[in-house]
């Protein structure tokens, strides 16, 4: 297990690393995979979630110099979020100070001297990076981080030249992967950005960017050695010229499986993501354009680093479920490539004609550009695509995406008959006020009990509102209603495609289907003042609003009632719109 979950942090997988060291030893059991839970936490620039598991797992009081040494990251990354103020800086490079003595490992004394620099103390950060030069792995490195660390020692002494030459060394050496190049990154554009002479690392920089990460579409096609040689060559010049080493899609005949195809032969790391079920997947997309396909199909999904599902459910002849599911990967390429510390684009094999509708490579494309994407297209001219569907491409009149909230207050059963009143005149008071004030994003809303369940047109609406009404409940003392804990609810979100009609009891304009229901599950696992989303949720708001939201990896979660694993995400907004 450790070995995977590191195997996972080196290629930069941050979400399969936290959820590998989360199956066992996260909370203490096991020290290194703590330790891997808790820097995966914090690559992903989720410094609270990993400062709570550095408490929990034991790690705090451990005296090797990696979990130390982790600790002075947590307030590093926590000095950066909160503003960089000197003060904060000079806390952590104290305590990276107080590993190096402890270890004379030169890691901690690099980052004392990195974090000393940042808080214009020059005389100390000069004396941290004389410290890590003079130690024997870094002043003959035989790995990676020996040489890196040598390079921004020698930058903060000013040496710029000297730094590149090391950098391009350390690229040449043992331990040069994706994840400890992207850490080194971040080291370096924090220097620059805060150094008069921060101009003279961009070419550092530029050797240390991770490879782009690319979500791809196209269209499906029949088999055709020749038309597939000459689009093969176009892809690989692409991958070439883009640096990709992440691609995120789906995997249908043609264009799909010829992409997924190239990215593995150059040796990129392929994330599959489908629409809704697979055998349905293979029905619909794949055995139509001919059956020489599936061989390549199930070869291509044997080599896949990951594969996630927009949605279990089965296929119902909807063209919306194919554009959720492109909707879906394209954030997931984006939240990976804001992980990294690298950019997300598209690569489609495209006839370049605009077309309207709920699916389609157009449709793809459109939706990347308009969330403000980078597309780079391959032309799709002559290829065969007479592929004989058997199922309308219209869309059911009764099915519509949309985001919903579920929330319920789980100390509900525990306030008495005489306080019953009082709850709903205060907490569910309060929780309609909030709804009320995005009444222009909500489509319907119910309550029953303690619970409330609200339908949202988008999945910022949702979000916002989430987040507002746990804000809200703040106000409300708990000895009011006669309870020892915050007064807080459990708030869950989800977005997918769903049915909506009349609801024969009521007579009332409803929604239904199984993401509805899923999405209910989700929020008994929701911890108490939390906001949490599903994958799908937290993929949209990375195309629509990634300045506004962060969402914080919690892992596979066990659904009850027999709903499978769920990926899950802890919400909470921004500050000042920094990453």
């Amino acid at each position: 297990m450790v070995e995977r979950a590191r195997a996972a942090i080196e290629r930069g997988d941050l979400l399969s690393a936290y959820d590998l060291a989360r199956q066992e030893g996260a909370l203490g059991a096991s020290t290194e995979l703590s330790y891997i839970a808790v820097l995966a936490m914090a690559r992903m620039g989720e410094t609270e979630q990993a400062m709570r598991l550095y408490q929990q797992s034991g790690l705090s009081t451990a005296d090797d110099v990696d979990s130390q040494s982790l600790g002075a990251r947590l307030l590093k990354d926590q000095a950066l979020q909160n503003g960089a103020s000197n003060a904060g800086l000079k806390r952590a490079a104290e305590a990276y100070a107080e590993a190096h003595q402890r270890s004379q490992d030169p890691f901690p004394a690099i980052n004392a001297a990195t974090l000393n620099c940042l808080a214009g103390d020059q005389e100390q950060a000069s004396h941290f990076a004389q410290v890590a030069l003079a130690a024997s792995s870094v002043a003959i490195p035989t790995d990676y981080y020996g040489a890196a660390t040598r390079a921004e020692a020698l930058a903060i002494l000013g040496r710029e030249d000297e730094a590149l030459e090391s950098i391009e060394l350390a690229l040449s050496l043992p331990g040069a992967n994706v994840g400890a190049r992207s850490t080194t990154l971040r080291q370096f554009e924090l220097l620059a950005k805060h150094r008069s002479t921060g101009h003279r690392l961009l070419p550092i920089i530029s050797r240390l960017t991770p490879p782009a990460v690319a979500m791809f579409s196209g269209h499906i096609f029949r088999a055709d050695p020749k038309s597939e040689a000459a689009l093969a060559t176009a892809i690989d010049a692409q991958l070439d010229a883009l640096n990709i080493g992440f691609g995120y899609g789906a995997l249908a005949a043609g264009a799909d499986i010829l992409i997924a195809e190239r990215l593995l032969a150059r040796g990129s790391t392929l994330n599959l993501v489908f629409p809704f079920r697979e055998d349905d997947f293979i029905a619909s997309s794949v055995l139509p354009a001919g059956n020489q396909w599936l061989k390549r199909y199930y070869a291509v999904r044997e080599q896949a680093a990951g594969i996630s599902f927009a949605t279990l459910a089965d296929y119902v002849h909807d063209p919306a479920q194919f554009g959720y599911g492109a909707t879906v990967a394209m954030g997931m390429a984006r939240l990976r490539a804001l992980h990294l510390g690298t950019r997300a684009v598209q690569l489609a094999i495209w006839d370049g004609k605009q077309k309207n509708g709920a699916a389609g490579t157009s449709h793809d494309v459109d939706q990347w550009r308009s969330t403000g994407g980078t597309t780079f297209t391959i032309s799709a001219d002559g290829l065969d695509r007479s592929i004989a569907y058997t199922e309308s491409e219209e869309a059911p009149p009764d099915r519509c995406l949309k985001a919903f909230l579920f929330a319920d207050f789980p100390g509900f059963t525990r306030i008495s008959e005489g306080k019953l009143p009082l709850f709903w005149s205060r907490v569910m008071v309060v929780a309609g006020s909030v709804l009320a004030s995005h009444s222009g994003a909500l489509d319907f809303t119910n309550s029953w009990g303690d619970a409330v369940f609200a339908v949202f047109n988008t999945a910022e609406a949702a979000a916002e509102a989430g987040l507002a009404l746990q804000a809200a409940l703040l106000s409300i003392s708990p000895t009011e209603l006669g309870l020892d804990r915050p007064t807080q609810m459990r708030v869950s979100l989800h977005f997918g495609p769903v049915y909506f009609g009349n609801d024969p009891i009521t007579n009332r304009d409803a929604f239904y289907g199984t993401e509805i229901s899923r999405a209910a599950r989700v929020e008994a696992l929701t911890p108490p003042g939390s906001v949490y989303a599903s994958e799908p949720l937290a993929a949209v708001l990375a195309n629509t609003a990634p300045d506004k939201f962060s969402a914080t990896y919690v892992g596979k979660i066990d659904l009850p009632k027999g709903f499978g694993q769920y990926p899950l995400y802890a919400l909470r907004r921004r500050l000042n719109g920094a990453h």
